[in-house]
């Protein structure tokens, strides 16, 4: 139902109009000229105004502009018993929705309000979504939930000390280096770099040498001028080591120099260069049993463990899918190009009763792969397509084979995307065990994920 405020001098076109709106399950108002359109259009902000062209105290094309001025602007159809061209085009250009003559054929003018009122709540769905949007990039921690809010208030008390290490811990896929983004954009450094480096991404050499740099001549195939670390690159700002857990020993030792004395060499230097950068780590592994079992120094875990924020599952914070999944459409909203007004109750209930063992990362590519589905308008439960329930023959589920796909669905590169998505999906993100069990390097995995541009 929506509030139509009908504009016309002439009570009996008035009524006539009134009727046509209200059998269609429309609330309306009426004023009989422009000066009391106005007054009523800013107490009562309507949905749609039905602007008569000829009114007393101010014509149609005189109040035209005043309505699509006013904050909550209404949708305005101008009626008119002699509109010409001319009329009409300038009208449209100061803002009407349409023009219709008189007198008004009513299942014309049903046909009209549909559409009208639909077109204005499409737009105003898609303005909200971009708004979400560009809060939710100023503050990247999404959702209202209490597990929720207490990562916040440990990222804004880790945010302003001046450069105390902090570690995030959490499954793979619930946003642990948007953690650390807001640590570092809520901090005194935020003027600063964020610099990013995957621990599991590369072989232990090359690790070093891009997080400490190289003198000229270190080592063979490397730059012969040497080349600044990411520590340096990191200066003034923060370091951000993601997969640390993935460390071997001997790179963990190094690592906990740098963080005692604030010193670093380069690869085959003998200089001690100053670190000026605040190091947060993240990981999904179970540091303290690892320090158990051997596999990780203790005195480096109780170095990086000087603040702890623990980041929960999807799972544990279900209040917020709702919010999420509005976030992510908004995105694709932008990205495609496409009007969504958001969730069906039957799609947003799938959504939460879902256990997201991939946590965030499996819930957006869930609503990108029902973005895709959908036109524009709303999206239905018929396009969420979740991994425990996906059709046999779809490369997202268990079971699908390449004799199930029609003959446009033959693509390698889609089929590999595919199931390095399935592998995630069943490892739980872990990327060690989805390497493993796709039978191929994790350095092999790492540059797959990112040619087929798959966040995990």
């Amino acid at each position: 139902m929506a509030h139509i405020l009908i504009a016309d001098d002439e009570p009996g076109i008035r009524t006539g109009l009134v009727a046509i709106c209200m059998a269609g399950g429309h609330r309306t108002s009426e004023a009989g000229t422009g000066a009391e359109t106005l007054r009523m259009a800013g107490e009562e902000r309507p949905d749609l105004v039905l602007l008569d062209l000829r009114m007393p105290e101010g014509d149609g094309l005189e109040i035209l502009p005043k309505l699509a001025a006013m904050e909550d602007a209404p949708a305005v159809v101008i009626l008119s018993g002699f509109a010409d061209v001319r009329t009409a085009v300038q009208a449209m250009r100061l803002g009407a929705a349409t023009v219709l003559e008189k007198p008004v054929d009513p299942p014309g003018l049903r046909e009209i309000l549909e559409r009208t009122l639909a077109t204005r709540g499409i737009k105003e769905e898609r303005d909200r979504l971009r708004e979400e949007v560009a809060q939710l990039r100023a503050g990247p921690i999404v959702g209202h939930s209490g597990a929720i809010k207490r990562v916040i208030e440990h990222v804004e008390r880790v945010a302003a000390t001046p450069r105390s290490t902090a570690l995030i811990t959490g499954e793979s896929g619930v946003g642990k280096e948007l953690v650390a983004r807001a640590v570092h954009e809520r901090s005194d450094r935020a003027e600063g770099p964020f610099v990013a480096l995957n621990c599991a991404a590369l072989a232990e050499g090359l690790l070093e040498a891009e997080l400490f740099g190289y003198e000229p001549g270190a080592f063979t195939g490397g730059d012969p001028k040497g080349r600044d670390g990411l520590i340096t690159a990191a200066k003034g700002g923060t370091l951000f080591l993601d997969e640390l857990g993935e460390l071997d020993l001997g790179l963990q030792a190094k690592l906990l120099r740098v963080l005692q004395e604030r010193s670093f060499r380069r690869v085959g230097g003998t200089l001690d260069l100053n670190m000026d950068a605040r190091v947060v780590a993240s990981t999904n592994r179970d540091l303290a049993r690892m320090v158990e079992d051997g596999d990780f120094r203790e005195d480096l875990f109780y170095r990086l463990n000087v603040f702890s924020i623990v980041v929960p599952p999807l799972r544990e914070r279900t209040e917020d899918i709702a919010g999420l999944a509005s976030h992510f459409l908004g995105q694709f909203a932008e990205e495609l190009g496409r009007p969504y007004i958001g969730f069906s109750d039957g799609a947003l209930a799938l959504l939460e009763a879902h256990g997201w063992p991939g946590n965030i990362r499996e819930l957006r590519n869930t609503v990108e792969r029902a973005a895709i589905m959908t036109s524009g308008g709303e999206v239905d439960a018929r396009s969420v397509s979740l991994a425990d329930s996906a059709e046999p023959g779809s490369p997202a589920g268990a079971g699908w084979s390449p004799e199930a796909l029609p003959e446009d669905q033959l693509s390698l590169d889609r089929m590999e995307a595919a199931l390095i998505r399935r592998a995630l999906d069943v490892t739980r993100g872990n990327k060690g065990r989805a390497a493993r069990a796709l039978g191929i390097h994790r350095s092999t995995l790492y540059k797959k994920l990112e040619a087929y541009d798959i966040e995990a």
